[in-house]
C-alpha cells in the first residue's frame, strides 16, 4: 500500500516525480546500510525473541524437566551421586539460555541460584551419606577381625570428609574433629603390622645378644631400627611412634658393635695386671696406655654404647700413673722412715738434705702423675713442711728434750708442763697468747689449733702425738690435794695475780706433771674428729682453790678462745 502511494505523482508539490526519486534513493540507502550492520554484527536473540524460538523455548523446558524428574527423586529416596547429573545438566542449560538469550531478568538469576543451591545442598547430602557408609563399611570389618580390609572403605570414609571440609563456604556436613579421628585410626591400621613386625624382630635380636651372636643380633636390631624409624617417618601421629624406642635400638646397635673394642680394652688391662704382679713395671705401664686409647676411640666412635666409659678411662689412666709412680713412691717411703727414725733418736744431722729430696720427688709425683695413687698429701705435707721448717728441727728436739713423763697405768708420755708459747711459736710459727711470755702456756687457742700444733710436732717427733684423754689426764693428776697443800701446788685465783705463771713454776705432783689444776684449763681429746665439742680440764688462774679441789671438768664449744685455756700434749 505504501509502495502504490509512493508510486503517484504528488500533485500537490507541484514538482512532478522528483520527491519519489529521492524517497527510493534514500529507502535504498537503508536497506543497504542495514545489510552491511547484518553482515558486521552475528544475529542475537533477545529475550523476547527467545521465548517465542523453538530451540530455545526447548532448552529452557529441557532444564525444567531435568529439575522435576530430581524433584521427583528426591521425593521417593535421598538422591544418589549419579542423580546429582541430572541438576548438573539442568544447571547447564539454564546457562546455556541464558547466554544466548542476553536474558538477565531476576527470575531466571534467581532460578540459576536455587538450582544451584539444589545441587550443593544434595552434594552435601550424598558425600555424608557416603562417607557414612564408608565408615560403617569400615566398623563391620573391624568388628569381624578384618583389619586390613577395613583400611580402604575408612579411607574413602576420610577422603569423602576431607572434600566436605574443603568446601569454602562450609555447610552442615563440615566435621574437622571426624576427618582427624578416622586418620588417626587409618594410620594405627596402617602401622599396626609394621609394629608386630618391629616386636618380632626386636625380640629375636635380644635372644641372639643373649646367645652371644652378635653378628646375627647386629642384622635383628638394624631391621628393627628401619621399622622404628618407618614408624616415626609415616605414622609420627601414633603411639607407635617413639623415639624413646627408636634410641634405645641405637644404643643397643653401638653397644653391639663396640664389643671387639671393648675386648681389646679388656684383654690389654688383664696383661698390665698381669706385668704388674710379676714386676714388669715398663711392660704395665705401655699396656695401661693402650688399654686407655682403646676405650677412647670406643667412647669416640660408639657414643651410645652402653660400654662407653669416661670412668673406665680415668681408672686406666689412674692405674699408668700409679705404677710409674711406683719407684719414686718407694723412695720417698724410705725418706721418710729414715728422718723418722733420725728424729725419734733427736737427731737431727742429715735430715734437712733427706727431706729436700722427699720433697722434690713429691713435687715432681703432684706434677707429672697427679692422678696417681701412691700420692699421699699428708705425707707430701709433711715433707714440705719439715723441710721449710728445718731450722727449727734442733731447737724444738731441745725445748722438748726430757719433758715428757709417763703416764701412770698407760702407755703413752705426757709432757709434763702445759705447751709454753716458745714450742707453740716454733711449731706453729704464730703465737695466738693475749699475755705474751715464752715461758707462759699459750691460750687463747681453739681446738683446732691444738690439733694442728699436735700434727706438725708428730712430724717433727718422729711420732704421733695428740691430745689426752680424760682417761690419761686423770690417771696422771692422781688425787688432787687439798686445803693448804692445794693452795700452796695450783696457780688459783689467790695467789696468781690474775694472770698465768710460767710453766713448771708449781711444785710438781707425785707422777712429775705440773699445773694440771689451775693456770691454764687445757683442751681434751674430743670423742671423734668431726666433734664440734669437747671437754676442757683442771680449771685456770681465774678460779678459787675450793673450786679446782673438785677438779673441773666442763664442756666447751672447739672454735671457742679464752685467755683461761691452753692444752698439753700426749707422745705415743
Amino acid at each position: 500500500m505504501c509502495a502504490q502511494r509512493r508510486d503517484q505523482p504528488d500533485k500537490s508539490s507541484g514538482r512532478g516525480g522528483l520527491p519519489w526519486i529521492g524517497a527510493g534513493v534514500g529507502a535504498l540507502l537503508l536497506a543497504g546500510g542495514v545489510i552491511w550492520w547484518g553482515l558486521e554484527r552475528p544475529p542475537r536473540a533477545d529475550a523476547k525473541s527467545g521465548l517465542n524460538d523453538p530451540a530455545m523455548v526447548r532448552l529452557l523446558e529441557e532444564s525444567r524437566e531435568l529439575e522435576r524428574e530430581f524433584a521427583r527423586i528426591r521425593q521417593n529416596r535421598t538422591p544418589a551421586e549419579a542423580d546429582l547429573v541430572l541438576l548438573q545438566q539442568s544447571i547447564a542449560k539454564q546457562r546455556e539460555w541464558m547466554e544466548a538469550t542476553g536474558s538477565t531478568e531476576a527470575e531466571q538469576q534467581q532460578r540459576l541460584r536455587e538450582l544451584e543451591a539444589l545441587h550443593d545442598d544434595a552434594w552435601q547430602r550424598s558425600t555424608i551419606a557416603r562417607s557414612a557408609a564408608a565408615e560403617a563399611e569400615g566398623r563391620a570389618l573391624l568388628a569381624g577381625g578384618k583389619k586390613t580390609d577395613a583400611v580402604a572403605p575408612l579411607r574413602r570414609a576420610l577422603d569423602l570428609q576431607r572434600l566436605l571440609n574443603q568446601r569454602a563456604e562450609g555447610g552442615s556436613g563440615r566435621d574437622l574433629p571426624r576427618e582427624t579421628m578416622l586418620a588417626q585410626e587409618i594410620e594405627r591400621l596402617e602401622a599396626e603390622p609394621i609394629a608386630v613386625e618391629l616386636a618380632a624382630a626386636t625380640a629375636e635380636a635380644e635372644r641372639l645378644r643373649d646367645a652371644d651372636r652378635t653378628a646375627e643380633a647386629l642384622a635383628a636390631y638394624h631391621r628393627a631400627h628401619e621399622l622404628q624409624l618407618r614408624l616415626n617417618r609415616e605414622f609420627a601421629r601414633t603411639q607407635l611412634a617413639s623415639l624413646g624406642n627408636l634410641e634405645k635400638l641405637e644404643t643397643e646397635i653401638a653397644t653391639l658393635e663396640s664389643v671387639p673394642l671393648l675386648r681389646e680394652v679388656m684383654d690389654l688391662s688383664s696383661r698390665a695386671a698381669e706385668a704388674q704382679g710379676r714386676g714388669a713395671s715398663p711392660e704395665a705401664v705401655a699396656l695401661f696406655a693402650q688399654a686407655g686409647l682403646a676405650q677412647q676411640k670406643l667412647n669416640r666412635d660408639f657414643p651410645r654404647s652402653r660400654h662407653v666409659s669416661a670412668e673406665r678411662i680415668e681408672a686406666l689412666e689412674v692405674a699408668r700413673q700409679t705404677e710409674l709412680s711406683a719407684e719414686p713412691a718407694r723412695r720417698v717411703a724410705q725418706l721418710e722412715r729414715e728422718v723418722a727414725a733420725k728424729l725419734r733418736a733427736g737427731d737431727p744431722a742429715g735430715v734437712p738434705e733427706l727431706l729436700r729430696e722427699g720433697a722434690e720427688l713429691q713435687d715432681a709425683m703432684a706434677a707429672r702423675l697427679p692422678r696417681s695413687r701412691r700420692l699421699d698429701p699428708e705425707l707430701r705435707l709433711k715433707f714440705n713442711y719439715l723441710y721449710l721448717n728445718r731450722d727449727a728441727l734442733e731447737p724444738v728436739l731441745r725445748v722438748v728434750a726430757g719433758q715428757f713423763r709417763p703416764v701412770p697405768g698407760g702407755g703413752g708420755q705426757m709432757l709434763r708442763t702445759e705447751v709454753p708459747q716458745r714450742l707453740y711459736t716454733l711449731v706453729m710459727r704464730t703465737n695466738p697468747s693475749r699475755q705474751a711470755g715464752d715461758d707462759l702456756p699459750v691460750e687463747s687457742v681453739s681446738l683446732p689449733e691444738a690439733g694442728e700444733f699436735c700434727r706438725r710436732l708428730s712430724w717433727l717427733l718422729g711420732r704421733t702425738v695428740r691430745l689426752p684423754t680424760e682417761a690419761e689426764y686423770r690417771a696422771a693428776l692422781g688425787t688432787a690435794p687439798q686445803g693448804e697443800s692445794l693452795l700452796a701446788a695450783v696457780w688459783s685465783q689467790e695467789r696468781s695475780d690474775d694472770r698465768p705463771q710460767p710453766v713448771g713454776a708449781a711444785v710438781a705432783n707425785a707422777a712429775g706433771f705440773h699445773d694440771l689444776l689451775g693456770n691454764v684449763a687445757e683442751w681434751l681429746s674430743p670423742a671423734s674428729a668431726d666433734a664440734e665439742a669437747t671437754q676442757v680440764a683442771g680449771g685456770s688462774y681465774a678460779e678459787p682453790a675450793a673450786g679446782l679441789a673438785q677438779v673441773p671438768l666442763v664442756t666447751r664449744q672447739g672454735l671457742e678462745r679464752a685467755r683461761t685455756i691452753g692444752f698439753r700434749v700426749v707422745v705415743e
